[in-house]
């Protein structure tokens, strides 16, 4: 009996200790880059949908979105993306990588503001989801895009776009583990006093 019942408790630790091995590496750290934007007027002051993108870019990058997007990796933004007024509607995908990996960023919701210091720009800022196509868990991140009016090219703005992790609540491990202790205690208890 006894026999029985430390098998069981060791079945059930190597189980939970497998799912939580089991689990794909969060996509973690920063990015920045930047490129050229046609946009749908000729001033950002006014603008308000981003036609064609062109010589997109990373510029930098931290943490593991670093090996799955290097500095000078190309990048194919969606478009037209209709950015003004602010939005809740998701934009699947906004922009994705050139490389095999399919890292992605697709937006959930964002708050755009025009403003003006010395040139015209829009400011949007919102959330978005980061994901790829080699299974690692999607992570949520807060994003910055800016539209600039140009020094030169008045048929060409630039932009930058921005990404940091955002605060994520637990996606269900650690309920999932919780209840799978808790069965666990309860069949023991069972167990001991049966």
């Amino acid at each position: 009996m006894k026999n029985r019942l430390i098998k069981t408790v060791g079945a059930i630790t190597a189980v939970m200790a497998l799912v939580q091995t089991l689990q794909a590496v969060p996509i973690t750290g920063n990015i920045g880059f930047s490129g050229n934007v046609v946009l749908n007027t000729g001033t950002a002051a006014s603008a308000t949908i981003a036609n064609s993108y062109s010589s997109v870019v990373v510029l930098s990058g931290s943490g593991y979105i670093s090996t799955l997007a290097p500095a000078l990796t190309p990048l194919t933004f969606t478009a037209p993306w209709t950015f003004y007024p602010s939005s809740s509607v998701a934009v699947t995908p906004l922009w994705t990588s050139t490389l095999a990996n399919g890292l992605t960023f697709s937006l959930s919701s964002w708050t755009a503001t025009r403003g003006n210091n010395g040139q015209a720009y829009v400011a949007i800022n919102g959330v978005g989801l980061m994901s790829d196509a080699i299974g690692d868990t999607s992570s949520y991140y807060n994003f910055s895009v800016t539209f600039q009016d140009p020094a030169s090219d008045p048929a060409r703005d630039t932009f930058t776009f921005s990404a940091s992790q955002a605060p994520v609540p637990d996606g269900g491990s650690t309920v999932m583990l919780l209840g799978a202790a808790l069965s666990a205690m309860g069949l023991l208890r069972k167990k001991l006093f049966a």
